[in-house]
């Protein structure tokens, strides 16, 4: 949920509350008087109307709370089933860290998230897709991991062709992980991250570089937990996995 709202003068601090949850709004660009605010909305969360509240203080602590409503629709996700060679598994189990240390990994990198936004305008894909392979918030089912939400995009082009950054941001990992593989991740700023899984090798870059949109970060590949060269491209909002092809739309 993409909330924007302009204000009359300057503002100190601007905090938007929805689902449980605390946001910080900014300015869409700097000097700007339109600030924004990001909500994730998991692709679990039960179908009902929410309450949204934003909470405005200026400089001499005057406050201001505004309330307004959303909805969260239910959708039909898809199904999907995916086989890796069980020697595969165990080969990237050795090569790379495990899914627990990824986990932990992102939780401080989201904690440590740079307090500005370091984008402007929509993201763009990290690859020219020739397709989908598999869409956000589709229902998996595998032999090793059971049935779960996968909750990127999957998309293909030709193996081993470059990947870039689908936005400017900083370079925040550069590491192998079991289950990602050869992974790179972006910070954009404000907690929001983009992740890129199974990359055949990486681009002459190291973390914290500063990044631009489109500079490249690697080769499409196969490492991880891949049965064919692919891209596993994910983004997270607070450490909440979004679909990252609502941010390459002018209207989000």
């Amino acid at each position: 949920l993409h909330v924007q709202f302009q204000t009359n003068k300057d503002i100190k601090q601007a905090r938007v509350s929805a689902l449980s949850n605390t946001y910080a709004a900014f300015p869409e660009s700097k000097g700007s008087s339109i600030y924004e605010a990001f909500i994730p909305v998991p692709c679990e969360e039960k179908p009902n109307e929410y309450l949204m509240s934003v909470d405005l203080v200026d400089n001499v602590g005057n406050s201001l709370r505004l309330d307004n409503k959303f909805v969260v629709a239910k959708y039909p996700f898809k199904t999907s089933r995916l086989v890796v060679d069980a020697e595969k598994i165990k080969k990237e189990e050795e090569l790379g860290y495990d899914r627990q240390q990824f986990e932990k990994l992102v939780e401080q990198l989201t904690e440590n998230s740079v307090d500005e936004k370091l984008w402007r305008g929509e993201f763009c894909t990290p690859i020219e897709v020739a397709r989908v392979t598999t869409e956000f918030g589709t229902i998996r089912t595998t032999q090793h991991k059971g049935r779960y939400a996968h909750k990127a995009l999957d998309v293909i082009n030709t193996p081993k062709s470059v990947v870039w950054a689908s936005q400017d941001g900083i370079v925040a990992c550069k590491e192998r992980f079991a289950d990602s593989g050869n992974t790179v991740i972006l910070d954009h700023g404000h907690g929001v991250l983009s992740m890129y899984f199974h990359l055949d090798d990486f681009a002459n870059i190291k973390v914290g570089d500063k990044v631009a949109k489109g500079n490249p970060l690697g080769k499409l590949g196969k490492t991880g937990y891949a049965s064919g060269y692919h891209l596993h491209w994910e983004m997270r909002v607070n450490n909440i996995q979004i679909d990252p092809m609502q941010w390459t739309k002018t209207t989000f």
